[in-house]
């Protein structure tokens, strides 16, 4: 039950700073702002970070190995490639809209820290990564992407190109719903990906 505990209030201190360095920047957060907002005492958060710096890069390691979990859940229930990639960007999508302040420090905040490309955050990276090249080779697989796909630098190309969106969205001041382009968005890179005797894909 303690330890239950602990992660719970880790899992708040973490929710409260995403909010207020979201808000305010890395730069201009101190830790007694993560503490007001919180709700607890300044000395509290030092007994589950070292530092500033520590508390900063948490949010993205735990939020982004979390939610690279949930997504190869999701997608692994599904048997043909196609639609493992669909639910990828959908989900994908989903998360962005639905986590705007976590957005907003994963594209513009984390890669303004000079240790941002630590080891432990390119663990992280390489995970997502694979995840997009786990189903771009399932795809080669079962014939319905072409075998001249070169699946890192595809993989990559569709994590770049996921963020680039996402940027334009927030840019945008979050003005339109990202679901109602999920489709126009799935539908460009997989004409890009498909098989040359597959004429169409699967809707």
């Amino acid at each position: 039950m303690p330890r239950k505990k602990d992660d719970q209030k880790r899992k708040k201190i973490l929710d409260s700073a995403t909010k207020v360095f979201a808000r305010n920047g890395f730069a201009n957060t101190k830790i007694q702002d993560v503490a007001n907002e919180c709700g607890i005492a300044h000395g509290t958060i030092y007994l589950y970070f070292k530092s500033k710096d520590e508390l900063f890069m948490s949010i993205f390691q735990d939020n982004l190995s979390e939610l690279i979990s949930y997504i190869n859940s999701e997608v692994e229930k599904e048997e043909n490639a196609e639609k493992k990639f669909r639910k990828l960007i959908s989900l994908q999508l989903d998360i962005i809209e639905s986590n705007p302040d976590l957005t907003k420090l994963i594209l513009i905040e984390f890669p303004r820290t000079g240790n941002f490309l630590n080891d432990r955050n390119i663990d992280v990276l390489s995970d997502y990564i694979d995840m997009i090249i786990n189903i771009l080779r399932v795809g080669i697989e079962q014939k319905i992407f072409s075998i001249d796909i070169k699946t890192e630098i595809t993989a990559t190309m569709i994590y770049a190109g996921v963020q680039g969106l996402a940027t334009r969205w927030l840019l945008d001041g979050m003005s339109y719903q990202l679901k109602d382009i999920e489709k126009q968005i799935a539908d460009f890179f997989l004409e890009g990906l498909k098989h040359p005797n597959n004429n169409k894909t699967n809707k």
